[in-house]
């Protein structure tokens, strides 16, 4: 069954930011343009996917976070948030019932199940390249080389099986290597993935806290602008005051002027006063 058109994780080359993924689509039939160390890390899916999930698991409690699983899928870019909330059908594999924690059997379930269904329940193929592990593979490549001996003269029994010995210990020693660097391959990228995890939450909590300080700015802003609005109104009616009582002053001028005038009328007055008094005295 070809996988369905509509959903294409390897629209470009396997990137190394993204082996979980490649393995995960390698192994369901999902696969376009896939490396070596992709086949190699399908191979040991399981163990993969153990790896991330101890990685996640800091406190070794046998469970991780709703959140990091969600975090981790949009790390590597399984559900981008504005994608989610405008097609809310391409995550619900990955986050619809999604518990506050998760085992690693719902954390394999979720990763697993949301490839299989990506893939249209496409039946698991082995890798291509890869022979199966154990006597039988022996046996087949010992067959293969007794059915077909290196040109030139034919070596003598005896030392034609010890050859099949050595090459088959060699063979042996390259699959311990193989099977060593697929698992220090899969740890260090669980490592990798696990940091991620926690450098996302921290650049969340971090956006979260300087959309915090930026309210609490903009709060500051408004209340400022209210003084500043404030002071501007006080400083007018104080200007507005301060003209009317320079009014003021400037007709109390005018009438301390008056008075002055009056006041220097007075010793005349008096003057004329007496006179008229010495008249009326004069006239009696």
């Amino acid at each position: 069954m070809d996988p369905p058109d509509a959903w294409d994780p390897y629209s470009r080359p396997a990137r190394r930011t993204q082996w979980l993924v490649s393995a995960l689509a390698y192994h369901y039939g999902l696969d376009r343009g896939v490396e070596n160390e992709i086949i190699v890390l399908a191979t040991g899916l399981d163990q993969y996917l153990q790896e991330i999930f101890h990685h996640l698991d800091c406190e070794a409690e046998g469970r991780i976070p709703g959140e990091d699983f969600r975090t981790l899928c949009q790390v590597l870019g399984l559900a981008d948030p504005e994608e989610a909330a405008a097609d809310p059908e391409e995550c619900a594999g990955l986050w619809e019932d999604l518990a506050p924690e998760l085992t690693f059997r719902q954390f394999h379930a979720k990763l697993c199940g949301y490839f299989s269904t990506k893939a249209g329940c496409a039946p698991q193929r082995p890798a291509v390249g890869r022979l199966p592990l154990g006597k039988e593979s022996e046996h087949i490549e010992t067959q293969i080389r007794l059915r077909s001996p290196p040109r030139g003269a034919s070596p003598p029994p005896a030392q034609a099986e010890d050859r099949i010995v050595k090459l088959e210990e060699e063979n042996g020693s390259l699959r311990e290597l193989v099977e060593d660097m697929r698992a220090a391959l899969q740890s260090s990228d669980a490592r990798c993935l696990a940091l991620q995890v926690g450098l996302w939450k921290k650049a969340i909590r971090v956006n979260q806290e300087l959309q915090k300080e930026l309210r609490s700015s903009q709060e500051a802003i408004v209340t400022l602008e209210d003084c500043n609005r404030n002071l501007k109104r006080e400083q007018a009616e104080m200007r507005k005051k301060v003209e009317e009582a320079r009014h003021a002053v400037l007709n109390s001028l005018g009438k301390v002027k008056e008075l002055e005038a009056k006041a220097n009328k007075v010793p005349h007055l008096q003057i004329y006063i007496q006179e008229l008094e010495s008249e009326l005295q004069y006239y009696r």
